[in-house]
């Protein structure tokens, strides 16, 4: 069998921040890495439990890729919501080792 290239095993890395606002300087109220490795589960966290990134930007100036902004909406009452925040979808084309 040929080993694989390093370019082969080249994945999407997904990260969903949540912010306080729709600014990429906001604090993040909640993170969720999505890693390309089968069988992976997700852990949605709203509790800072030694996250990487305090803003959008943080994980902007290592790498991250933002390839969904927020949805713009007009000012509305959240008591009826079950949203957290502005959702950023970002994306790393990393080597992933299985």
């Amino acid at each position: 069998m040929t080993p694989k290239s390093p370019a082969t095993n080249l994945r999407q890395r997904l990260l969903y921040l949540h912010a306080r606002t729709p600014s990429v300087f906001s604090s993040i109220l909640g993170y969720t890495p999505i890693e390309p490795i089968q069988g992976f589960q997700p852990e949605i966290s709203a509790e800072e439990a030694g996250w990487p990134y305090q803003t959008v930007h943080d994980a902007i100036v290592d790498g991250w890729q933002v390839v969904q902004f927020p949805h713009l909406q007009a000012p509305f009452d959240d008591t009826d919501l079950d949203m957290i925040g502005y959702e950023f979808i970002l994306q790393k084309l990393e080597v992933v080792d299985e």
